[in-house]
């Protein structure tokens, strides 16, 4: 009885000294932890890729899966993008494609939907931080694996059935940049 007594005492206590950590540190804490993770992806991912590029601070990485395009301009911000995307979790789960076998391969196939390259408007469209950052990366032609930190992605919201926290693997392939037209 005083074992449980002083277990029931000790779970304000314990609840005040994790209140003093704060939102940003538990962020920090959050984001450091994808980065490993994403290090680790790319340790054993087995795709073949020409080169590695990390978006600044953002944790972001893109493995080009194609030869770097020399004569196109990078994207700019209002220009439209046509993307062929697969979404995938870190174990390969894929949860999205634009890609119809893709997804019929993946048990994710739904036949109310057109399997066609998605349309961003670059910093405009209603797609996640991360896909901003990465295409902005991309040029017309080319080929990546974007590995996006949580932060980036949904954060500490799950969306339906992407778990809270998790980073996300894209494989990106840009189509065509439309140049915005004002």
């Amino acid at each position: 009885m005083r074992k449980s007594t002083f277990i029931l005492a000790l779970i304000p206590v314990l609840g005040t000294i994790s209140s003093c950590i704060s939102d940003e540190e538990n962020l920090d804490a959050v984001f450091e932890q994808d980065l490993q993770k994403i290090e680790q992806y790319i340790q054993t991912v087995e795709t073949e890729y020409t080169r590695r590029e990390t978006i600044g601070q953002t944790g972001i990485e893109l493995l080009f899966l194609t030869e770097q395009v020399e004569s196109e301009e990078l994207p700019e911000v209002r220009d439209t993008l046509a993307v062929n995307y697969t979404g995938m979790l870190l174990d390969g789960t894929v949860f999205d494609t634009s890609l119809e076998q893709v997804a019929q391969e993946n048990d994710v196939f739904n036949p109310n939907r057109t399997y066609e390259p998605y349309e961003v408007v670059l910093g405009m469209s209603n797609v996640i931080n991360g896909w901003h950052w990465s295409l902005s990366q991309m040029k017309e032609g080319e080929k990546a694996i974007a590995l996006i930190p949580s932060s980036y992605a949904y954060g500490n919201q799950s969306s339906g059935p992407i778990p809270a926290n998790s980073v996300l693997v894209f494989e990106l392939d840009l189509v065509e940049v439309r140049p915005y037209q004002p």
